[in-house]
């Protein structure tokens, strides 16, 4: 999940490796086969016993400070005793990911067999990385129970159909934290959503919060484009950002902020915004989950203890999908026991063990009605019910960091009275399509 500090636009898109990177880009290319797997691993149980990978070592490059860091160094531990493989992490701050793995595989000897984080990163490097379709096969890896657009949206980077790179571990997307104590039932359209915020916005409180920093601007949006049904693009990859749902979209955004959310709001990022829930100033909160769920039964931390709930945008609007994937490079040399902890990170007993215990979003739905589940979290069929909605930024497009941080870029001038909802995104709009004729691509855009 994208978390990122407030960049100028240079300073971002070089924080992220994309300045200078364009050489990297240009020769994996957007399209063409994929690499060639490697023969078919003879099947395998994939939890091995004893020693059977008995001094070899798997290194993983991954995000710092999730959900899933505590779990992976517990069940890495659990991998080395039953393989015998030795597992080391590099855990680093979301911005420095794709300059790390970039420079790992540009050095010529790359030293990392895996990586993990947000799947638009495989959207850069995919020509890089392992297809485990013949893994998934010989090992009979437990395909079942994943959100559905982990199923659509998880194969066929950059147009290669079919193809998997990488197993899901989380996922995530917007979600609108409200207080129950105050709301019967949760508005279904717009027009009541509005009412709603208006009516908690008296003096007392705030209708809402959310974070006003650039980056997290986008899933808020997407929230209200995505409700008319909408593409982010045409088929033939003309933006249809800038068209009236767009402005609609921006317009009700920058109304919502103005009208019912605290002053300062646009310098705000996630742990404001939740804060602000969590201390009963706003009646709803819009934003990622993992920023607030840990704190809103905690009597320290929350005077809105078993007064709140998770309810889905209005008119089936919906955030950013997010899912964070395992993926293993095409340079390692330990191919089979790298897709092994894959495997075992990833599996569904993990998948539980990672919500009871470690407070992580799987990216299985099937997690979510678990009855043990259910029992020590009444929230989460809920909580699935919004993420399955979801529908990823940009699917399997190279460009789509920068195409993403343009987006945030014109979202944050509307919002601060740059320049109007419709000025911006026709900036938004041109940016997008530089990006795209500096790098064609010959597969359709489809969401």
């Amino acid at each position: 999940m994208r978390h990122p500090h407030r960049y100028n636009r240079r300073d971002f898109l070089k924080a992220v490796g994309i300045m200078g990177a364009g050489s990297l880009l240009a020769a994996c290319g957007p399209t063409g086969a994929p690499p060639a797997p490697e023969a078919a691993p003879e099947a395998a149980d994939s939890m091995a016993t004893g020693e059977k990978y008995e001094g070899a070592t798997l290194r993983m490059l991954t995000q710092a400070g999730g959900d899933y860091e505590p779990a992976f160094r517990a069940w890495a531990e659990d991998f080395t005793a039953e393989t015998g493989a030795q597992v080391e992490f590099e855990f680093a701050p979301w911005e420095s990911l794709m300059p790390k793995v970039q420079a790992d595989l540009a050095s010529g000897s790359p030293q990392f067999d895996l990586f993990c984080n947000d799947i638009e990163f495989q959207y850069t490097i995919w020509p890089e990385l392992e297809p485990i379709n013949d893994f998934l096969d010989a090992s009979g890896y437990d395909m079942e129970g994943f959100f559905d657009p982990v199923y659509r949206y998880g194969e066929g980077i950059a147009g290669n159909t079919g193809v998997r790179y990488g197993l899901p571990v989380t996922c995530g997307v917007s979600v609108l934290f409200n207080r129950t104590d105050l709301i019967d039932t949760f508005p279904t359209t717009w027009s009541d959503y509005d009412a709603l915020l208006a009516a908690h916005t008296d003096g007392s409180m705030y209708g809402l919060s959310f974070a006003g920093v650039p980056a997290q601007l986008v899933k808020l949006f997407l929230a209200r484009f995505w409700a008319s049904g909408d593409p982010l693009l045409t088929s033939d990859w003309q933006p249809l950002i800038n068209g009236e749902s767009g402005v609609a979209a921006l317009t009700l955004l920058k109304e919502h902020g103005d009208k019912y959310a605290p002053p300062g709001l646009l310098a705000w990022d996630n742990p404001d915004a939740a804060n602000a829930f969590l201390a009963g100033d706003v009646a709803v909160n819009e934003g990622w989950a993992g920023f607030i769920l840990p704190s809103l039964d905690d009597p320290e931390k929350s005077t809105v203890v078993g007064n709140w709930g998770i309810a889905p945008y209005p008119e089936g609007g919906t955030g950013n999908f997010v899912q964070h994937n395992i993926v293993m490079m095409n340079t390692s040399e330990n191919k089979e026991a790298a897709f092994e902890l894959m495997a075992a990170l990833s599996n569904p007993q993990r998948a539980k063990e990672g919500a009871l215990e470690f407070g992580m979003t799987p990216a299985r739905r099937s997690v979510f009605s678990d009855p043990d589940v259910v029992a020590a979290k009444p929230y989460m069929p809920d909580y699935g019910e919004v993420l399955a909605r979801g529908r990823p930024f940009t699917p399997g497009v190279p460009q789509w960091l920068e195409m993403f941080i343009g987006l945030a870029e014109g979202a944050s001038s509307a919002l601060s009275d740059q320049a109007t909802p419709q000025e911006a995104l026709d900036r938004v709009a041109e940016g997008w399509l530089e990006l795209l004729a500096q790098n064609p691509l010959d597969f359709e855009y489809n969401e």
